[in-house]
């Protein structure tokens, strides 16, 4: 357990590091990294679909549900699918410095809200592969860094999904290591995950 909490440990390590620097990358080479991922997605089918096909084997050997299995299940259409909503992501303004409620006080000093990003998220999930890409893309637009920890089921698919997009964001000029992806799926990892509050600073669960 200790080698695994000290690579949890790296990778948030990693993550803060280059969150630093995402949240001064403009928004167009944020949306040239997302546009990367998506055309990605579909020219790697193979790749990707042959990691998925273990886990579905995995599933269907384990005796997985047919609803777990349908949610665990990439084909070339899904990927397709997941790939049209990397680009939905693109086409929303970027919130990164949107400012609000500005008002000027008596002073003559203006006042109002600018919206920062948080820094690093953490994202706990289970067997829906494509919410790996779903929660890096929108970080990534957000201007935040994210630290993946899926489910046991699909640990091939997302494995293989979190390798492509920091590939693809790479390419773009975006840290790779603004996404990491924790293979080891030892449930004790999301404990130690709550506790990085000098890392991680908020966890989602999905």
């Amino acid at each position: 357990m200790r080698s695994a909490v000290d690579e949890l440990e790296s990778k948030g390590e990693a993550a803060r590091k280059a969150a630093r620097t995402l949240a001064n990358i403009p928004g167009p080479v944020k949306d040239r990294a997302l546009v990367s991922i998506a055309e990605s997605l579909k020219s790697c089918h193979e790749e990707v679909l042959a990691a998925n096909e273990k886990d579905y084997e995995a599933g269907v050997r384990d005796g997985l549900t047919a609803s777990l299995l349908d949610r665990l299940l990439l084909t070339p259409d899904r990927l397709d699918g997941i790939a049209d909503g990397v680009r939905s992501v693109v086409a929303l303004p970027d919130p990164v410095g949107e400012t609000m409620d500005m008002r000027t006080m008596p002073s003559g000093i203006q006042v109002g809200r600018r919206r920062v990003p948080l820094g690093v998220i953490g994202a706990i999930y289970e067997s829906r592969p494509n919410v790996t890409v779903d929660i890096s893309a929108l970080c990534l637009k957000s201007g935040n860094a994210v630290i993946l920890r899926g489910g046991k089921e699909a640990l091939h698919s997302n494995t293989a999904l979190s390798s492509l997009v920091r590939d693809s964001i790479a390419d773009a000029g975006v840290p790779e290591d603004a996404v990491q992806f924790i293979e080891d799926t030892d449930r004790a990892l999301v404990g130690r995950m709550l506790k990085m509050k000098d890392t991680i600073d908020l966890i989602i669960p999905r």
